[in-house]
């Protein structure tokens, strides 16, 4: 695990863009389709909103697979100007349903994402109970009252000060787990971790890196406010160079065995994906 410098935060998203760029539409194509497969899975009845946590961790790492199969083409492309015309079949993003090396891990950290969202919205039940006992909250159930009237009647009781440590706390509790699922399914799928090795590490690096990871968010942060100006076309390209950033974010702060310090340069990586 590497600590890096501040301007890494906007090298990531620099160094995405290019490797993104060289197979445009692979990079968007495997990005949405995991979008719309998630959406699609979402509107199963009864089950979508179960169903939808459990896939997501897969299909991100089957996105992840994707990009390292892009970045390792490329380097031997640097080598063997041949094999920058290898393709990449869209096969690779579902091996990760094949491979029982990362599949159980995968479900232990969608396990883990139910678990701490049904404890954070049990919390906020318990919360809102205990502030709307003693008064009259009819208009909650009212089936006359409109949304606009139930939120008026919220948000006095949400932002009351006996309320502000319950959110810091909170927001304290969600930063650390968004912590440790920052890196937690490539960590899984390109590194072989378990679950619990993969959220301490995850947490570890974002900590230790914390000033390139505020820059990072900053600039995000600006390139989303673009997305009302271009009638939300810019997240075709946003969405997936995100996702792209990330993976050259966990690329550079855990470096393969031929990209670490000391080893032997000038030749091709020896590891050769079996999976087209």
């Amino acid at each position: 695990m590497r600590i890096l410098g501040t301007q890494r935060g906007w090298g990531w998203i620099l160094d995405g863009w290019r490797l993104m760029k060289s197979r445009l539409g692979l990079a968007i194509g495997v990005v949405m389709l995991m979008y719309v497969l998630l959406f699609v899975a979402s509107m199963v009845p009864f089950v979508g909103n179960v169903l939808t946590p459990f896939l997501s961790p897969f299909l991100a790492g089957g996105v992840y697979l994707v990009f390292a199969r892009m970045r390792e083409i490329e380097r031997r492309g640097q080598f063997e100007p041949l094999a920058r015309e290898q393709p990449i079949s869209f096969d690779l993003m579902f091996s990760v349903f094949k491979d029982a090396r990362p599949r159980r891990a995968l479900l232990h950290l969608a396990a883990i994402t139910i678990g701490f969202t049904l404890a954070m919205l049990f919390l906020m039940a318990v919360f809102v109970s205990i502030k709307l006992s003693g008064i009259d909250h009819t208009v909650l159930t009212d089936a006359t009252a409109t949304d606009a009237q139930r939120v008026a009647f919220l948000m006095p009781i949400l932002l009351d000060p006996s309320a502000w440590l319950v959110w810091l706390i909170a927001l304290v509790v969600v930063a650390i787990y968004s912590m440790a699922t920052f890196f937690a399914v490539p960590l899984i799928v390109l590194r072989g971790l378990s679950v619990v090795p993969a959220l301490k590490q995850s947490v570890q690096a974002v900590a230790q890196n914390w000033l390139a990871f505020l820059w990072y968010g900053v600039i995000w942060l600006l390139l989303f406010i673009s997305v009302p100006l271009t009638l939300m076309l810019s997240l075709i390209i946003l969405l997936p160079l995100m996702f792209v950033s990330v993976f050259i974010a966990f690329e550079d702060i855990w470096p393969a065995e031929s990209d670490a310090p000391g080893a032997v340069t000038g030749a091709p990586s020896t590891h050769i994906s079996t999976v087209m």
